[in-house]
């Protein structure tokens, strides 16, 4: 059973043999940029760019693990949790990604839709320099295409507006930034595609809900010593 973050919940027994595992973990353990992140299809279109997840729903939560893939996968992580052997951190991110791409393929779920040549390549540009001045003016002008229509079109097949998913590429981006590097604020932000400080303060607060500086504070001794991974 999926559950997001923070969402009540329960469920009954069902039968005396009923063996539970949870396994809680917050996304930033899967990319340490997404320490904001509060919803699986945020997580899902994060760690799968550009496959329109965002706009998915997820449907029936309660799924059957016929194959065993998914409880051979919370095993491994059990067991990665309680020796913690070396490596161990990164390991936990790999096994994470693999249990959520289990989940998607039993969930059958599906992207809406491919992005198509035009806006493949538009999020092709922001992944190589998401600090780039992209418009989406000019990524219309450049295939001959109304703005209006060039955003519609980014809108159903990523599942989230241009301007969002550019905001929140770039965020992300700083989020990196600021636990991996010593490098100033101002400075991470005009590498993040801000010139203006207050421009690039108020823009890391709407997505990560502190600020900058905050956030460096909070995140950075966690990002490296907790595994934020329990298992019961």
């Amino acid at each position: 059973m999926l559950v997001d973050f923070g969402e009540v919940h329960s469920y009954d027994e069902g039968s005396l043999d009923l063996t539970v595992i949870n396994c809680l973990f917050q996304p930033a353990m899967v990319d340490p940029a997404l320490s904001h992140c509060r919803s699986f299809s945020l997580l899902l279109n994060s760690c799968v760019p550009g496959m329109g997840f965002a706009g998915a729903t997820l449907g029936n939560k309660l799924l059957h693990d016929d194959s065993g893939n998914i409880l051979s996968i919370l095993e491994r992580l059990e067991g990665e949790v309680r020796q913690q052997a070396v490596g161990y951190l990164p390991m936990l991110r790999i096994l994470l990604l693999d249990l959520i791409i289990q989940i998607i393929r039993q969930m059958g779920m599906q992207a809406p839709c491919r992005p198509g040549v035009e806006v493949g390549w538009i999020l092709e540009e922001i992944s190589r320099n998401a600090a780039a001045p992209h418009l989406l003016s000019e990524y219309a002008r450049r295939f001959q295409m109304r703005p209006e229509a060039l955003s519609r079109m980014f809108q159903q097949q990523v599942g989230e507006g241009f301007a969002h998913y550019l905001r929140r590429k770039r965020i992300e981006l700083a989020c990196r930034l600021l636990l991996d590097t010593q490098e100033p604020v101002p400075m991470i932000a005009e590498k993040c595609g801000y010139l203006d400080g207050k421009a690039f303060r108020e823009a890391f607060h709407q997505v990560t809900g502190v600020s900058p500086r905050e956030y460096r504070s909070r995140n950075r001794a966690a990002a490296f010593s907790s595994p934020m991974l329990r298992m019961g």
